[in-house]
């Protein structure tokens, strides 16, 4: 009986736990997540857009639609999360999209911005019926729009004079938000003119200014853009000027470039030709055997009275005297360096000079001076004597027409290293012991500024001389070879002196080459291309060829 009793309490417990069990599951929901329209958090939180690769991916973003809420997706953006102004980037029916750096660079500048690094862009994804998520996006984008320039407007004129030559003619600001920006970046602004109606073809540097937004054109700068244009000397004519700008990224190097909208403007040009002669020269058994030929010219400085030549003479003597004539001479006096009326001649060996000749005071002093090129370019650093740069007295300067070769070179003085300069901001500015100047082979006309140390390398395409039966066989030996006359700097000049012929014909003729050769089919002066041989007689000439009208060039005896 007691087994029964046991059997039956153990059912009846088993039967209150099975219904107590019952309870509990009744009152216990299981519930699953609501469907969702999420965009996924891309990996990366900050975006730089690189300018150098327009075409790459600016980034890929992608989303979960649980809801299936469409086919159709569009991607906004927004600068602000509430999306008060939303841009629409793009659309895609698939679950992701993506943008190239160009288009999505491009689509943050048209919003407006103008912060350029740290841009905060918001994005959402929506569809006809359901909005995604808020994510955000740092960018740091770059500059499409071209700076502006402000301060000068269409058909503003300018009267330029020699009077003002160093002072400023205009001065004007860009507009350019990028120079407010804190990128790792250099910019340098670039202004340039060019004759109105050519789209720039051939582009005339005036002025050049890096990192800063205020640019000033002196009177100079201007005038000689102008008349390289086009514009007649002491004449107004117009000209179009424009900005192009070069952004550096500073990690990378890589650049961007932007060009402005030109504005015409009109300029009225004048005459900068200095002509710093006097009536002063050197004469001597150094200089040019006691007047057989005209005596060696001095020339103006800052400093009235005290005039400057720079001469190459041989072992002798010489004096100073005025106007090729013995009437006022000026030879040594009773102290060094000191001169007196009619005095003794002054001794010297032969070699370059820079003579000073100071009037105020009867004095003078006598310095070994010349300026060459030298290098690996030219003479193998100095195996053979330097490429001497000549003093050009019409515009202050030193020059030369050299020819080089691939390689590097410098300027120095006396054929020595004790001075010398080299570029190093590869700027043309020169530097003091500065780095080598990398060439690349070609005739150039090398020009040295000694007063503010600048100098230029400008490529010569035609080099001109004259060939003939009447003077080399044509062509046996080299070409007798014309010079630049920068009496007149702004025409194509070139002249040759005191060149001997025989008699018979002549041509001229570019680089020693039939390729580009003149003759004279008239008689007339008139040069033509391929045209007829000139005839001469025996006898020592000069020319001048004037190439300043290519259409029309013409040659003269002078």
């Amino acid at each position: 009986m007691k087994i029964y009793l046991k059997r039956f309490s153990f059912l009846l417990l088993s039967l209150t736990l099975l219904l107590g069990a019952c309870e509990t599951e009744e009152s216990f929901t299981i519930t699953s997540p609501d469907p969702e329209f999420k965009l996924n958090t891309p990996g990366i939180s900050s975006v730089f857009l690189n300018f150098s690769l327009p075409d790459n991916p600016a980034f890929t973003i992608s989303w979960d639609d649980q809801i299936g809420s469409g086919t159709d997706y569009t991607v906004e953006m927004a600068t602000e999360a509430t999306f008060a102004s939303p841009v629409a980037l793009g659309t895609s029916q698939a679950s992701s999209f993506s943008m190239s750096v160009k288009d999505f660079n491009e689509a943050i500048n048209n919003a407006g911005i103008t912060t350029f690094k740290d841009v905060a862009i918001y994005m959402r994804v929506k569809t006809s019926n359901a909005t995604s998520n808020e994510i955000l996006l740092l960018v740091t984008t770059y500059p499409t729009k071209e700076p502006e320039i402000d301060g000068i407007k269409e058909g503003d004129a300018f009267v330029l004079s020699l009077d003002n030559n160093d002072a400023v003619a205009l001065t004007f600001n860009l507009n350019d938000p990028i120079l407010d920006s804190s990128l790792n970046i250099d910019i340098e602004y670039i202004v340039e003119a060019a004759a109105p109606n050519t789209d720039f073809a051939t582009p005339i540097e005036i002025v050049k200014s890096k990192n800063n937004g205020t640019i000033s054109i002196t009177n100079s700068q201007l005038n000689a853009a102008a008349i390289q244009s086009g514009i007649a000397v002491d004449t107004a004519g117009d000209l179009e000027i424009r900005v192009r700008s070069i952004i550096t990224d500073k990690t990378t190097q890589q650049t961007l470039e932007r060009i402005g909208t030109p504005i015409k403007i009109n300029v009225t040009t004048y005459l900068t030709v200095l002509d710093l002669s006097t009536s002063w020269g050197i004469v001597g058994s150094a200089a040019n055997d006691w007047g057989a030929t005209p005596d060696l010219p001095l020339y103006k400085t800052d400093v009235d009275g005290v005039l400057v030549a720079y001469v190459n003479l041989t072992d002798g003597e010489y004096k100073f005297r005025e106007n090729n004539d013995w009437g006022n001479n000026l030879g040594t006096g009773g102290s060094a360096g000191s001169l007196s009326s009619g005095g003794g001649n002054i001794a010297v060996t032969a070699g370059s000079y820079k003579i000073t000749l100071d009037l105020n005071n009867n004095t003078y002093t006598q310095e070994n001076f010349s300026l060459g090129i030298v290098g690996g370019a030219y003479n193998d650093w100095g195996a053979s004597p330097d490429f001497m740069l000549e003093y050009d007295p019409y515009s202050d300067v030193f020059r030369g027409m050299v020819t080089l070769i691939d390689g590097e070179m410098k300027f120095r003085m006396n054929n020595d290293w004790g001075t010398n300069w080299g570029d190093d901001g590869k700027d043309g500015t020169l530097d003091p012991g500065g780095a080598n100047i990398v060439v690349t082979a070609g005739t150039y006309f090398a020009t040295v500024d000694m007063n503010d140390l600048t100098y230029t390398l400008e490529p010569v395409t035609n080099v001109w001389g004259l060939v003939g039966g009447a003077y080399n066989n044509w062509g046996a030996t080299p070409d007798a070879q014309f010079k630049r006359d920068w009496s007149k700097p702004f025409n194509d000049i070139w002249i040759l002196k005191d060149v001997t012929l025989i008699d018979g014909e002549f041509k001229f003729r570019a680089n020693n080459d039939w390729g580009v050769n003149y003759g004279d089919d008239g008689n007339d002066g008139t040069l033509e291309a391929g045209g007829a041989n000139i005839v001469t007689t025996a006898g020592t000439y000069s020319f001048e060829l004037d190439f300043s009208d290519p259409n029309a060039p013409t040659y003269k005896k002078i």
